[in-house]
């Protein structure tokens, strides 16, 4: 509690003892602010990895989705010869989470075949018979060594 005696203002034992608390927190985060503004920036930088996309080329007869700085990507199929997809660069912590999602369309009948192991929901990978897009989200709870994936389309 405070005290106006006078015109002068008195503060409590307790209002003094907590001042010095937080002058005493604020002063060592000052001297980490370095740190925390790498920490941000680092943050930041994977947020903007999560939204981005990347446009995904054929390499012969192979659609790699490098995990380095993206985890959305799209793929246009422009040819009927048969292609792998293949997932590359994912983290190593066995405990890191992915998600991967994968608009894949096609302009006429194809054949992909998916590297890895990938549990496809229904037991039915994506292969179209006609031209169109799928929506691929793929999941991983093991740092990529393990994926499961679900798709909509024929769009």
């Amino acid at each position: 509690m405070s005290l106006s005696i006078n015109g002068i203002f008195h503060k409590s034992d307790y209002q003094k003892a907590l001042e010095a608390a937080i002058d005493t927190q604020l002063s060592s985060l000052s001297a980490s602010d370095t740190s925390v503004d790498a920490e941000i920036t680092a943050l930041s930088g994977n947020i903007t990895a999560l939204n981005d996309f990347a446009n995904v080329t054929v390499s012969t007869a192979v659609y790699t989705l490098d995990l380095t700085t993206y985890r959305n990507f799209t793929i246009d199929n422009l040819t009927t010869a048969a292609a792998t997809l293949k997932i590359s660069n994912a983290p190593t912590a066995s405990d890191t989470m992915l998600d991967i999602n994968l608009l894949l369309t096609f302009t006429s009948t194809a054949s992909i075949t998916y590297t890895g192991t990938v549990t496809w929901s229904q037991n039915t990978a994506p292969n179209p018979t006609a031209a169109g897009t799928f929506a691929i989200l793929m999941k991983s709870f093991d740092a990529g060594s393990n994926w499961y994936a679900s798709f909509t389309g024929l769009y």
